[in-house]
């Protein structure tokens, strides 16, 4: 799910240059006295719309298949500490100097993305629904209205009085027409200006626009908040009008003034027209320019569509890999995350096992602003007492990356029962930095009473941690069942052994036999030997 919400953010971004690139290449060849045929820029138009979509994808593809060198401070971090990268390639001033502004910006909370998630959500379904149930309610007005002729499953029909001729395509199986024609009743009284109005609204067909007119729909009902997207749907739509009239006076098939003289009439025999209908194509576009462009010689620069494409790609592979990074954000991948682990190893510590919520739970602690406050109090606390309960635990003959119970226990802080700051462990809460719950505590020696609660003095609750974990570590003889059974208890942990039939943790966590507990750990352990990953 997160790639796919990268993928959109990265054609959001990329769509608006793409629009100004195309729009400013054709501006500038005109204004040198090189301007293209009205098809050669509709095929530039559709060929940077094209572009924008796929190139973000490419990029997300090349960015998974073969890491290259990373963009922002946060990735090159990534990439030095995995070694990904010669440590050389990026040095402590080159970090500084070149990253992005973008890269430093807070994290967003998880409420305001699920709150803008659901309405776009609400705002796509709405508006690509709305525009397809008019598009169908307009099949159902065109079947009721008379029709002039039928050729296979192309019908021409006679429109309302005041409607504009336009076409429109609806993808359907069988004989029915799927390729319409409307033309206003007025133009049974000119018959050459009815020819050439079917002509025109044929040729539509035939360049497939009307076919595309549905695409560009479904297109700005998922980007209907982004006005680049709108601008450039118009500007498509202006393109096919102009190649559709070239077209037609260019095979001859319309002399250049009649079809001018019946533009003219169009405009001026329905001067306050509806617009034409969405996901169809008409003539509802400005009659002058149009007029003008049937005159103006079209020249035939085979290689300039192919030549201005390829320039197009070039300026915006660059701006899909940014843009497919930044929308990418302070997240890790797998793979990332895995060679974190394996180049943060210390011999005879805690081995971490990266599944898919290890991976989540990280990107939890390192992408959220919840998250990231927490582990960097956490690992300010943790500077204040990592030497004793090191001692401790190495006293036990325990290895140091347990601290991370107490990393995501308590953030290392010493807080009774009531106290309202957050804890990562689910279930009942405990007190003190390894969150003893009552029970635990006394079994393990400490008092907890009305007068007195041994689980608050750091010392002696570290010392029935590291016993306590000692204990587990014996009993399952495997680091995460022994870190599920701290949070869940021996007797879940025993159930789940006898039901899942597997002493993986991940298997028995995807069974729902047990929580995530030792994912989140984990998950924090790797930041506790990453610090670097909240920078």
């Amino acid at each position: 799910m997160s790639a796919l919400v990268s993928l959109y953010l990265a054609v959001a971004l990329v769509l608006p240059v793409a629009l100004l690139l195309s729009w400013g290449a054709l501006a500038v060849l005109a204004r040198l006295g090189w301007a293209l045929s009205a098809r050669q820029a509709l095929k530039v138009g559709r060929g940077a719309l094209l572009l924008a979509l796929v190139l973000p994808l490419l990029a997300m593809g090349a960015r998974a298949l073969s890491p290259a060198g990373p963009l922002f401070d946060f990735e090159r971090s990534v990439a030095r500490q995995a070694q990904r990268l010669p440590s050389a390639v990026w040095t402590a001033s080159t970090v500084g100097s070149a990253a992005p502004a973008a890269s430093k910006a807070t994290a967003v909370p998880i409420g305001v993305w699920m709150g803008l998630s659901g309405a776009w959500l609400v705002g796509a379904v709405l508006f690509v629904g709305r525009a397809l149930w008019r598009h169908q309610g307009l099949l159902r007005r065109l079947e009721r209205l008379p029709r002039v002729r039928s050729v296979r499953r192309v019908a021409v029909v006679l429109g309302e009085e005041g409607t504009p001729a336009f076409s429109a395509w609806f993808p359907r199986l069988g004989s029915r027409p799927s390729a319409w024609v409307v033309v206003p009743p007025s133009l049974l009284e000119d018959p050459e200006a009815l020819r050439l109005t079917v002509l025109h609204e044929l040729q539509h067909h035939r360049q497939r626009d009307t076919h595309l007119a549905l695409g560009r729909l479904s297109l700005t009902g998922l980007f209907f908040w982004h006005p680049a997207v709108h601008v450039l749907s118009r500007w498509l739509a202006s393109l096919q009008e102009l190649a559709c009239d070239e077209a037609l006076v260019a095979s001859g098939r319309a002399q250049a003034h009649a079809y001018a003289r019946c533009l003219l009439q169009a405009a001026l025999r329905l001067p306050g027209a509806q617009p034409v209908p969405a996901g169809a194509t008409g003539m509802s576009h400005p009659t002058q320019r149009r007029i003008h462009m049937l005159f103006q010689p079209r020249p035939r620069r085979t290689h300039a569509v192919p030549a201005l494409l390829a320039a197009l790609s070039l300026l915006l592979l660059p701006v899909a890999v940014l843009a497919q990074g930044a929308a990418k954000g302070r997240t890790v991948t797998r793979a990332e995350v895995e060679a974190l682990a394996r180049t943060s190893q210390p011999q005879g510590d805690v081995s971490i096992v990266v599944d898919d919520k290890v991976v989540e739970n990280l990107n939890k602690l390192i992408g959220t602003e919840k998250g990231r406050a927490f582990m960097k109090r956490a690992l300010e606390n943790l500077g204040t007492h990592r030497a004793a309960m090191t001692s401790t635990l190495k006293a036990k003959g325990l290895p140091e990356g347990l601290l991370a119970v107490a990393v995501v226990e308590s953030a290392v802080t010493n807080m009774p029962e009531t106290d309202g700051r957050p804890s990562l462990a689910p279930g009942m809460r405990g007190a003190g930095v390894w969150m003893f719950i009552p029970e635990t505590a006394r079994r393990y020696g400490l008092e907890v009473s009305a007068t007195k609660d041994e689980r608050l003095d750091v010392a002696r609750e570290t010392q029935a941690a590291a016993t306590l974990l000692s204990d587990l570590h014996a009993r399952y003889q495997d680091w995460r069942l022994a870190l599920a059974a701290y949070n869940q208890g021996e007797r879940k942990v025993d159930q789940a052994l006898s039901e899942g039939g597997s002493r993986d943790t991940t298997v028995l966590n995807t069974a729902g036999h047990l929580n995530d507990y030792p994912a989140t750990v984990q998950a924090g352990l790797l930041v506790v030997r990453n610090p670097h990953l909240l920078d």
